[in-house]
């Protein structure tokens, strides 16, 4: 049996490592892949049943040593279903019998320009980092993990921050949540470093920033599509220009060069960009670029950088191929598109919602990529009873570090899928301590029951929490004490 896999992310290494080791010495797995550089995990820590911890890694060809693995440096650029062959843009053609589609999702880019930074792989890392030798102030625009662990990472710059959202990691983070990570981004870099309002710069700053254009030298302006994505598409033959590599791991940050601490870091919430100018002026203080945000205010900086999203790679795929809202492929809860013998797993695809279980939602993380790919496997190879099927699906777990703290999440943690709910019969308890070792709690009851929890710090709570979620015993009698620190609730429900 010929087994093709299309992505050389975490999604797609995980399923063509996972095909190798399961399916028969006699048949064939392929692997596609765009750069020489795959994308792989290590240590790999089991914290609790359902939640692992591990690195995300760059491994070489040679690294994946499996007798019955064949790895094709190329891009595809079509897939004919019916005749089962992916067709490469060097011109090459495979066969196969049955395939997996993990060409994961490329960035959205708040503008074009050769001062606007997309982030998404090693090489707009590494570019960051030689902008950041003389940088002296940094917009990020975006409010996602990557925008988050940013803002915490620059040192020796000026940072303005821009979220079109109320408060910082929307994505991750209710309004408690995330004003306990920003307080310990303030305790760290002390009380004055970190502004946030809507008024922008100082009037002196936008002078300095917006120079007359009186002398015939009118800024260049360009306009903003916070939705578009980047020029060039790597995977399209009629589109030339930029190709991004595999997405930056959760280690990326510690690759930019470190320094003085932080000059300061300005936060411009609830607004977007509203155009951004390459003004034609020289002098040691001028910018060479200057966001126009919507709420009036203008900051000149040397470097934007995007952060906004993705989008997914599906493009290039037929119609047949069955979309979501965001044009992402369709899975059933065995990973299986609207095509037979095409799978899909990662960023490129989204489970059908009346397949997903009660606690358990897609977001696009390093930990369901991983998920995603090595049950793909086993769907594709029909072993899922070794493994138990949806085993992967059946409670959200997220674990990962922001702004230095630990964070686990689990289950609704933030109230997702819940919006049809009556109000009363959801209810919320928090918790914050801002001792020496400082922990932030909130669970999410749903009528009376666990169905959710944010872990931030190391609160030795994860286990109890994930198994409350999952027998759904009545905890409605308990109230806030069921949050009180003098309780030892692992004890209680052990």
């Amino acid at each position: 049996m010929r087994l093709f896999v299309l992505g050389g992310g975490i999604a797609g290494v995980c399923c063509a490592e996972e095909l190798s080791r399961l399916s028969k010495s006699s048949d064939s797995v392929t692997l596609v892949s765009s750069d020489n550089i795959l994308k792989g995990v290590s240590d790999v820590v089991k914290i609790t049943n359902s939640i692992e911890s591990f690195r995300v890694i760059e491994k070489d060809l040679a690294s994946l040593q499996h007798p019955n693995l064949d790895i094709v440096i190329g891009v595809a650029r079509r897939v004919d279903t019916s005749s089962k062959v992916v067709f490469l843009t060097d011109g090459s053609e495979h066969l196969y019998d049955k395939l997996c589609i993990c060409t994961g999702a490329l960035p959205k880019a708040v503008a074009e320009g050769k001062h606007v930074l997309v982030l998404r792989d090693r090489d707009t890392v590494e570019s960051l980092a030689r902008r950041m030798r003389h940088a002296r102030r940094i917009a990020i625009v975006g409010n996602g993990g990557i925008a988050m662990e940013l803002a915490f990472s620059l040192h020796g710059v000026e940072v303005v921050w821009v979220a079109r959202h109320q408060h910082i990691g929307d994505a991750f983070f209710d309004v408690d949540a995330a004003q306990f990570l920003l307080q310990q981004l303030q305790n760290s870099r002390g009380k004055q470093a970190i502004t946030a309002d809507g008024g922008g710069a100082s009037a002196e700053a936008v002078r300095k920033t917006r120079p007359s254009t009186e002398a015939g030298k009118a800024p260049q302006s360009s306009a903003v599509h916070p939705r578009c994505l980047p020029a060039g598409i790597r995977c399209d033959a009629q589109h030339a220009g930029v190709q991004y590599g595999h997405a930056v791991g959760p280690q990326w940050s510690r690759s930019l060069p470190s320094g003085a601490a932080q000059d300061n870091l300005h936060l411009e919430l609830n607004c977007e960009i509203q155009s951004i100018e390459e003004p034609r002026v020289e002098g040691e203080e001028a910018y060479p670029v200057v966001l126009h945000l919507s709420n009036g205010a203008s900051y000149g900086c040397d470097v934007v950088v995007s952060a906004t999203g993705v989008i997914p790679e599906t493009f290039w795929l037929p119609e047949c191929l069955e979309r979501g809202a965001d044009g992402s492929l369709l899975v059933d809860r065995e990973m299986q598109t609207s095509v037979a013998d095409v799978w899909a797993a990662g960023d490129v695809c989204a489970m059908r919602t009346d397949e997903q279980e009660p606690f358990w939602f897609q977001m696009r993380l390093w930990t369901q990529a991983r998920q995603m790919g090595m049950y793909a496997a086993h769907c594709m190879l029909g072993s899922t009873a070794d493994t138990g099927t949806g085993f992967a699906f059946e409670l959200f777990t997220h674990a990962t570090r922001f702004m230095g703290q630990k964070v686990v999440l689990l289950g609704l943690y933030n109230g997702q899928r819940l919006e049809k709910e009556p109000e009363s019969n959801v209810v919320m308890y928090s918790r914050a301590d801002e001792g020496d070792n400082p922990t932030f709690v909130r669970v999410l009851l749903l009528r009376g029951k666990m169905a959710g929890a944010v872990l931030i710090g190391e609160t030795g709570l994860e286990e109890t929490f994930e198994n409350l979620i999952l027998d759904g015993l009545d905890l409605s009698s308990y109230g806030p004490a069921l949050l009180d620190p003098d309780v030892e609730i692992d004890h209680m429900f052990d």
